[in-house]
């Protein structure tokens, strides 16, 4: 995996942008006291290299009927991993699945309206092995926090 080199400015927009992904160019500007042109090329390179891949929103799952999150890891004996892949990739309850080292093909997060729910999706990853879940009490941290500490670490 490439790492890719960033300015300081680049670790101040991303640290900005995290805190607040709706600021406009201009609020940019105006707050890393830069030209519009400049933070523009910044954010534009930074798209380029892949390091800033996209503005998202964050939604309150449990608002939308979602009061159920688990993390379930799904073990396999079977040999054809793209296809169950590209299936569970079709699960809309899969909010997230990472591809694992060791003995777990993959390690999804889904959510479920209750346990019911819950227990139906599970089931529907039983046809390719066996299951484990963990269901999610709370969450302290989703996603890393850009900040001086995190730039700290990236130098060698």
């Amino acid at each position: 995996m490439k790492n890719t080199s960033l300015a300081g400015l680049d670790w101040q927009i991303l640290e900005l942008l995290q805190s607040d992904s709706r600021m406009t160019i201009s609020d940019l500007a105006t707050q890393l006291n830069r030209s519009r042109s400049s933070i523009s090329e910044h954010i534009k390179k930074m798209q380029d290299a892949e390091v800033l891949m996209g503005f998202s929103i964050q939604v309150a799952e449990e608002k939308l009927g979602f009061g159920i999150s688990a993390f379930v890891r799904l073990q396999t004996g079977s040999s054809n991993h793209r296809k169950i892949l590209a299936t569970i990739d079709q699960v809309p309850e899969v909010a997230e699945c990472h591809v694992l080292t060791g003995s777990d093909l993959v390690m999804m997060r889904v959510v479920a309206r209750d346990m019911p729910h819950l227990r139906e999706i599970v089931d529907g990853f039983t046809q390719w092995g066996s299951t484990t879940t963990d269901v999610i009490f709370s969450t302290l941290k989703q996603q890393v926090k850009i900040g001086p500490a995190l730039r700290k670490a990236t130098v060698r």
